[in-house]
């Protein structure tokens, strides 16, 4: 909350005075966070990006220099996060790392998009191009960039490009159109008061609701002994929405924070004609707790960090003309996982996460051609949306528990007492399709319906939503046109 009071301040510099805010961003950041840790911290991540940024300005030419960073940052990480999860007794949820958590992906991806920045636009797919940095930083722009006060502390972590973009008045959020006239900005006044109350209602379910619908119950005997099982399992689903709701809490102040400040904003939406403000969007709540598949539902959480993910782990593991396989899938889920840290409940959601994922990628694959035109099957369809949702709602509030429970006793403890619910279904369902002949069966079944088999070069785009087929995993790269990177050939 403390953003908006310096968005008030921040927004009385000029526009052109990109020194200026410049050096607000870092004097903010540096008062927030000695506000709540120590001077040895915010010394230690000032170090660390200078290392970064000394290392890019010299060598930022050779391919290595990219993944030397991404493991010495990512490192890095890792030891403070050992040093706090692991050697400390009284870990916290929410402890210096929080902010270095942020600061990992703007720095390895600050380094990925300057390396693309030495490349000719034809050696790049369009997700790395829309985000090369042509032109290497000063090293206050650089800073003011990492050190950006309304998301410093718990993100969204936006690319590079979009700094300078709102810093410089460049792009969408110039104030002169291409003709030179004069242009207003949108209104930031609804963005910032949607994200705002939405923000202080999920507060206030947290602190209702997240003492007594706490996952810590799922690990008690009475629990696993007492209740009966219906009760058991509609517990661990009201568990699960009390636990996400610290995260809605946190990404919807930090977005109205951004959106105070403009930088939220995206641009004109090209098929509505209105203001589109997702640039520090990082959940939509809706698109997540009523997702039909698992696709769906992890493109609509932590969306800038699963961004990060893609642009800088999975795609880089891929090359062009490739698909990628489940070996890339797995080493994402265990790059996210040693982002978060090395409580063993982590390990067990993100293990259990790449599974849910190749689980949902075969059912859409092979089920869903089913229920879309032309097949004969195609009324039941809302049934088959409707069974969608709850294998997905229902898993993901299982696969959750470890992450909030860390600790790997209480974790199988839960996951025993509501019987293994979605593990055993998830493994009988992958065995079924992919080793006993369901993909098979589902095909000839699709044949005799008059259903359509999609090949890979029908399937949709990444970061769209209409992804009822599509996967990220069955395409062949290059591949996505967001929203916003139409918007950016727009300019």
């Amino acid at each position: 909350l403390a953003a908006y009071f310096l968005a008030i301040f921040y927004a009385l510099i000029p526009s052109k005075a990109q020194t200026a805010r410049h050096i607000f961003s870092i004097f903010a950041s540096c008062t927030l966070y000695l506000s709540l840790f120590s001077l040895q911290g915010f010394l230690e991540l000032m170090a660390m990006c200078m290392i970064v940024y000394f290392g890019l300005y010299s060598f930022r030419k050779n391919s290595w220099t990219p993944v030397i960073i991404f493991y010495y940052v990512l490192g890095h990480f890792c030891v403070r996060l050992f040093i706090v999860q692991i050697l400390t007794t009284n870990a916290k949820k929410f402890d210096a790392t929080t902010p270095m958590m942020v600061l990992v992906i703007k720095l390895t991806s600050f380094a990925w998009n300057v390396y693309d920045g030495t490349k000719d636009d034809k050696d790049l797919i369009p997700e790395f191009r829309q985000r090369a940095v042509r032109k290497f930083p000063n090293i206050l722009e650089f800073y003011g960039y990492v050190f950006f006060f309304a998301a410093f502390l718990v993100g969204p972590a936006f690319d590079f490009n979009d700094y300078r973009e709102y810093t410089n008045g460049e792009g969408v959020f110039a104030t002169v159109n291409e003709k030179g006239v004069k242009r207003k900005l949108p209104s930031r006044l609804w963005p910032t008061l949607r994200a705002l109350f939405g923000g202080i209602l999920w507060m206030g379910i947290f602190i209702k609701f997240s003492k007594p619908l706490n996952y810590e119950v799922c690990a008690t005997e009475e629990y696993a002994t007492q209740w009966p099982f219906w009760k058991r399992f509609l517990f661990m689903q009201a568990a699960g929405i009390a636990a996400r709701s610290k995260f809605y809490t946190a990404w919807l102040l930090s977005e109205g924070a951004c959106n105070l400040v403009g930088i939220g904003y995206t641009g004109i939406s090209p098929e509505t004609g209105k203001p589109v403000w997702d640039r520090a969007r990082n959940v939509s709540i809706l698109g997540f707790e009523l997702a039909e598949n698992p696709k769906v539902l992890i493109d609509n959480w932590n969306t800038r960090t699963g961004g990060w993910l893609k642009n800088c782990v999975y795609l880089r593991m891929v090359k062009p003309g490739q698909k990628p396989g489940g070996l890339v899938t797995f080493t994402t889920f265990l790059v996210s996982a040693l982002w978060h840290g090395f409580h063993l409940g982590y390990y067990l959601t993100f293990t259990m996460g790449a599974l849910y994922s190749m689980v949902g990628r075969t059912l859409r694959r092979n089920i869903r051609p089913l229920f879309l035109e032309p097949s004969n099957l195609v009324a039941y369809k809302p049934v088959y949306d409707f069974l969608g949702w709850l294998f997905t709602w229902t898993s993901i509030n299982f696969i959750a528990v470890p992450f909030s429970l860390w600790a790997l006793d209480k974790s199988i403890a839960a996951w025993a007492a509501v019987g293994y619910y979605a593990l055993v279904g998830q493994v009988v369902i992958y065995v079924v399709m992919e080793f006993l002949g369901g993909a098979q069966y589902a095909k000839g079944l699709g044949k005799r319906a008059g259903a359509h088999s999609r090949s890979v070069s029908e399937e949709v785009p990444l970061n769209t939503r209409n992804v009822d087929v599509a996967d990220e995993h069955d395409k062949v790269l290059p591949s996505e046109e967001s929203i916003s990177s139409r918007l950016r050939k727009r300019k």
